[in-house]
């Protein structure tokens, strides 16, 4: 009588849950004061580890109290656990509130010098490993730039003005080493009034296309309350995201793992 010999069946490789899966699943363990940080954070730390950067940067440029820059923070503290991605956290401000507005695209009916004051000692005392950078904008930025810190993998642009945003947006011209080959920017000034077409961050954004398109474009995000967890359909920030390009970047190409699908069955 023959004996049948059974072939051991081993279990299939485990499917890696999807990107977005991913996300909104650490975004509800996470949660924080600031979602848009959060949720930007997380995107940003999950595409990280898949292209092997172990280390990345957040920032926030124009901190005014503190609250933003701690609530970063905390977020980056948390994701860096859930990720083991290590986020270093970057502050950007003045220290002395906004500087005198330039002329009508920094809506000096809205706004004006010294508005949005910081008290930085109590910062300081409220921050446990965050840096601040105090000063001019566009100098603070510059010096980041070449201070060797991992590249940028989420920026919050909250400066008011039109010619401050300007300034800071010379972070998006830094070296490739610098940044990752994309990373999601909010920018809080472009949604409600008085932002528009000629004023505050979106005319800053449209001249920076213009003069840097071929190598370095910032992209507004269209629809991204259909991709943000259901607490956040109606959160005025899915209106003020955009997605900076790095086109010269020596790894814009490599694929991130964020498709939605990368087949469609015939019914």
């Amino acid at each position: 009588m023959s004996i049948l010999r059974r072939r051991r069946i081993e279990p299939p490789e485990p499917i890696a849950e999807p990107h977005w899966a991913t996300l909104a699943r650490l975004f509800a363990q996470i949660g924080g004061s600031r979602p848009h940080y959060t949720w930007c954070l997380i995107h940003g730390a999950l595409v990280a580890d898949r292209l092997g950067f172990r280390k990345i940067s957040a920032l926030e440029l124009g901190v005014a109290g503190g609250s933003g820059l701690v609530a970063l923070e905390g977020a980056a503290d948390a994701i860096s656990q859930a990720t083991g991605v290590a986020i270093e956290v970057h502050g950007f401000d003045s220290g002395r509130g906004l500087p005198p507005p330039v002329d009508h695209r920094d809506a000096p009916y809205l706004i004006g010098a010294g508005d949005f004051s910081m008290d930085e000692q109590r910062l300081r005392a409220r921050l446990r490993g965050a840096t601040l950078h105090l000063g001019p904008v566009g100098e603070t930025v510059a010096a980041f730039l070449h201070a060797g810190h991992p590249p940028v993998a989420f920026a919050a642009f909250d400066l008011d003005y039109y010619s401050s945003t300007c300034d800071a947006l010379r972070l998006v011209t830094g070296p490739t080493d610098r940044l990752m080959p994309r990373f999601l920017a909010y920018f809080d000034d472009v949604v409600g009034y008085p932002w528009g077409s000629t004023n505050g961050a979106i005319p800053a954004i449209a001249e920076f296309n213009s003069e840097h398109g071929t190598t370095r474009l910032i992209d507004e995000l269209r629809g991204l309350r259909y991709v943000v967890p259901r607490s956040e359909f109606d959160a005025r920030w899915t209106e003020a995201m955009f997605l900076v390009h790095v086109l010269d970047h020596p790894r814009y190409d490599d694929a991130e793992g964020t498709a939605f699908s990368h087949q469609l069955e015939l019914d």
